[in-house]
């Protein structure tokens, strides 16, 4: 069975009324800010969220989100895949004032319009679950600037010795 097809456009109000769940599978190259961010832009993200209003009639958004990404590791400046994976916990306002009242479980997002790019909303959520700092495990990376000092030393082995330019002068100090 194939994945169900995400909308592009959600209207997270009606959706909560709805009670909606929402389940496939977006593109990673769909998603341009994050896709800067990436070693390789191929893969899926699995999209798994449900709508509902909750005792305190807050329209959100529940769920998660799992994906595998390429970025670049940090030390080795080689590709590393990260799994990232996110519990999606968000309410959604449409002031600023119930922005600041919005209780602690949730993330506030602030609706300008009444319907949002799906794809942008998980975008944001991706890209907050990206690693500070990717790597591969210490033991089976080599630093870049490891790499770079062994093939200067390698050169350097290759070359043929200079001529220091002032030992002519080393010989006239003799010769004085």
């Amino acid at each position: 069975m194939s994945p169900q097809r995400l909308p592009e456009q959600i209207v997270p109000f009606k959706l909560a009324r709805q009670r909606r769940l929402l389940q496939g599978v977006l593109k990673l190259d769909t998603m341009a800010r994050l896709s800067g961010l990436l070693a390789d832009k191929n893969g899926d993200v699995d999209v798994n969220l449900q709508f509902d209003i909750d005792a305190q009639g807050i329209s959100y958004m529940s769920g998660h989100l799992k994906t595998q990404v390429s970025l670049v590791c940090q030390r080795c400046m080689e590709p590393v895949v990260v799994s990232l994976e996110s519990e999606v916990a968000v309410g959604f306002v449409t002031s600023e004032e119930r922005v600041l009242a919005m209780p602690d479980v949730y993330e506030p997002y602030l609706l300008m319009d009444e319907s949002v790019v799906l794809s942008e909303l998980i975008e944001d959520e991706l890209i907050m679950a990206i690693p500070i700092v990717a790597a591969h495990p210490q033991q089976s990376c080599q630093p870049w600037f490891e790499k770079q000092q062994e093939a200067l030393s390698d050169v350097e082995e290759k070359m043929p010795a200079k001529k220091n330019p002032f030992a002519v002068l080393a010989s006239l100090k003799r010769d004085s």
